[in-house]
C-alpha cells in the first residue's frame, strides 16, 4: 500500500491553549460561551481544544475527567448554543507537552506535531523523504518512544 500523502501544505500554525479563531457569520452567543469557558477552565491540562459545529450552532466542550463545577456552571448556562461535553482518552495537556517534545526531540522526523482536538493522539508530519526512506509515515514514527499514538501523515509544516 502506498504512503498517506498529505494534498495540502500541513496543518494551521497552532493557537495557544484557550485561543479560539473567529469564523465569519458566527453569533456573539458563541464567542461569549467560548470565552466563558477558557476563563473558567484557566489552564487545566484536562481541557481539550473545543470544537465548532460547521453550522455554528454547536460547541463541543473536550475534557479529560469530571467537569469541575466552574466549567459545568459554564456549560449547564450556555444560551442559544448547544453544548455537547465529549470525554477524551488523554489529558489533553499531556498530548501538548508531548508533542512539544516530538517537535524538539525529533526534529529530524517530525516536521510538526500537535495534539489531535478528539484528544486520542497527536498528528503528526513527516517530511516526503524521511517517510520514503523508512518505507512510509507509520514506520519513520515507530521508534520515537511516543507515549501517546500518533497519526502520521506525509507533508511539509507551512512554515519552520
Amino acid at each position: 500500500m502506498a504512503p498517506r500523502r498529505k494534498t495540502g501544505p500541513g496543518p494551521a500554525p497552532p493557537l495557544g491553549h484557550g485561543e479560539f479563531v473567529v469564523f465569519p457569520g458566527t453569533r456573539a452567543e458563541v464567542y461569549d460561551l467560548l470565552e466563558r469557558l477558557a476563563d473558567a477552565a484557566g489552564e487545566s491540562p484536562e481541557f481539550g481544544t473545543p470544537g465548532l459545529s460547521l453550522d455554528r450552532s454547536r460547541v463541543t466542550v473536550r475534557w479529560f475527567g469530571p467537569l469541575p463545577a466552574a466549567v459545568q456552571a459554564v456549560v449547564d448556562g450556555a444560551a442559544g448554543v448547544t453544548v455537547v461535553v465529549q470525554g477524551t482518552a488523554h489529558r489533553p495537556g499531556d498530548l501538548r507537552a508531548e508533542a512539544d517534545r516530538l517537535r524538539r526531540e525529533h526534529g529530524d522526523v517530525v516536521a510538526a506535531a500537535t495534539a489531535r482536538p478528539e484528544g486520542d493522539g497527536i498528528e503528526v508530519l513527516v517530511p516526503p523523504r524521511v517517510a520514503d526512506a523508512a518505507g512510509g509515515p507509520d514506520p519513520a514514527v515507530a521508534d520515537l518512544g511516543a507515549a501517546f499514538p500518533l497519526f502520521a501523515e506525509v507533508g511539509e509544516p507551512l512554515s519552520r
